[in-house]
């Protein structure tokens, strides 16, 4: 169910969203009063315990809890007694590592194929990122110019719509968006499908870019601290792709010559 959960993010209602993203912070605790911890109503929350195929709260409360126990086995969870210091320092290397398990399992091999090729074949690619996933751009194209890609990041969205409205059918827009829903990049894309680029996106699946896109990378990892240090955890999975990603576009290189 949390598998499920978090590959639904993107289409979430914001109510929904803070629900999931509660369930997905701290399980145990949102389970026995959901409706304190993302101040949201009674009716909200019944309403997303039916998008599971639960009668209600306790139904869902009850198949969570069981999937719970079963991950309480292998999982491994931080004790830091009472020192805070070392609890925030567990806390932040716990959430980045769970991150990355579930950028794995979501993982589709295929789609990770067809997004190499296309990045692969193209005569240039432009890189493109707003706000956090913006410096993720940049270093995207230190990765690319290392391969000898030709290649320009962009993170201003006025840039990158001049940009988008000048890429030929050859090449490929490579877009980075930790939510899916940006709208700047949203209308950014479509000038440049309309200029017959090609879109490779790393996105969470179901989200608008990756509904744009000819072949996206699905990063469901991504959500923020509720915490008063907004420290979200999609950013290690996102490095990790970029390493995946360069590693198989590398070889791929040469085929193409």
């Amino acid at each position: 169910m949390l598998d499920l959960i978090r590959q639904s993010l993107p289409q979430f209602t914001p109510a929904e969203r803070r629900i999931a993203e509660a369930i997905l912070d701290t399980p145990s605790t949102a389970i026995t009063d959901a409706a304190r911890v993302v101040k949201v109503s009674e009716p909200s929350i019944i309403r997303f315990c039916r998008r599971f195929d639960c009668d209600g709260l306790p139904d869902f409360r009850l198949k969570l809890a069981h999937q719970l126990a079963v991950r309480q086995s292998t999982a491994t969870i931080a004790e830091s007694g009472t020192d805070p210091f070392a609890g925030m320092v567990d806390d932040i290397f716990n959430r980045a590592a769970e991150a990355l398990r579930e950028t794995r399992h979501d993982l589709d091999l295929d789609s990770l194929r067809r997004a190499v090729s296309l990045l692969a074949r193209a005569r240039r690619i432009d890189v493109y990122g707003y706000g956090g996933s913006g410096f993720l751009a940049g270093e995207a194209l230190h990765r690319m110019a290392c391969l000898g890609i030709a290649s320009v990041a962009y993170s201003d969205p006025t840039l990158q719509m001049v940009s988008a409205a000048r890429l030929s059918p050859s090449d490929v827009l490579f877009v980075l968006s930790f939510s899916g829903h940006t709208s700047y990049l949203i209308s950014n894309i479509e000038i440049a499908k309309k200029s017959g680029a090609r879109v490779v996106a790393i996105c969470p699946g179901g989200s608008i870019v990756a509904s744009l896109a000819d072949g996206n990378i699905n990063l469901n990892a991504y959500r923020t601290s509720a915490g008063p240090l907004i420290v979200p955890t999609g950013r290690a999975p996102m490095y990790v792709m970029l390493d995946v990603l360069i590693a198989l576009l590398a070889p791929e290189l040469g085929k193409t010559d």
